[in-house]
């Protein structure tokens, strides 16, 4: 699987009883999740679609039970030799729920390529669904407004709040990055309209095929203040 794509998950490894004690304590202690045991930061959309940070083995039983859960994409991408993946891995195959794992950055813009790729995944995904990363934020939050925006049908300018400081996202710190995509296509959408009003408004699709540039983008926003330093280095967002 490419970085930037997207997959069905592969059959997971069988692991010993070293190695799962090894991926609890990778889980539970290296990846946060005494923390997120308190507060799973998940939200419903029409779909239904949910939006969380990182499931536990027992989450993931329980959403299948309760929610009846058929596919959870992983947005923090393929990671074989993570305890935490290899649980949710298993957790998936026992609980009979395709893990579909793709690759979405929080301080960094995805490419056109893999912006449609996204779309496609969207369009395709079987419901009802779980979308998560870490912490549940950022990467869950840019999925949620592509997917409100794509399969919902929803503006970008509802889309994007998705991305609010209710999830745990701040725009202020290097995650606004992301703010900052959606807010370029806005802007041009209405630069556009004052050129020709009469003119077919370009959709959000026609800029990310045409004028979007993610480099130039990445390099033009600059972070601010206290909420850099509160995502990065008392979060440690990835």
């Amino acid at each position: 699987m490419s970085v930037e794509g997207w997959g069905k998950a592969p059959p997971p490894t069988p692991l010993t009883l070293w190695q799962l004690i090894k991926a609890n304590l990778d889980l539970w202690l290296i990846d946060h999740g005494f923390l997120r045991s308190m507060y799973s930061n998940r939200f419903l959309l029409q779909g239904p679609l949910y939006r969380s940070n990182q499931p536990s083995v027992a989450q993931i039983h329980r959403y299948k039970r309760k929610l009846g859960l058929e596919t959870i994409i992983n947005l923090r991408g393929y990671n074989p030799t993570q305890g935490r993946y290899q649980l949710e891995a298993k957790a998936c195959e026992e609980a009979r729920i395709t893990l579909i794992n793709t690759r979405v950055h929080s301080r960094g813009l995805p490419t056109a390529r893999q912006i449609n790729m996204l779309k496609q995944l969207i369009d395709d995904i079987e419901t009802p669904a779980l979308a998560h990363c870490k912490s549940g934020a950022d990467r869950a939050g840019i999925f949620a407004a592509l997917y409100c925006h794509f399969r919902l049908g929803q503006p970008i300018e509802e889309a994007k709040a998705q991305l609010h400081w209710k999830y745990g996202h701040f725009r202020s710190a290097k995650t606004g990055i992301l703010d900052h995509f959606f807010d370029s296509y806005l802007r041009y959408r209405d630069r556009c309209r004052k050129v020709d009003s009469s003119a077919a408004e370009p959709t959000f699709l026609d800029w990310v095929n045409s004028e979007y540039d993610r480099d130039t983008m990445e390099r033009e926003f600059k972070p601010k203040g206290f909420a850099n330093f509160w995502v990065d280095w008392v979060l440690r967002r990835e």
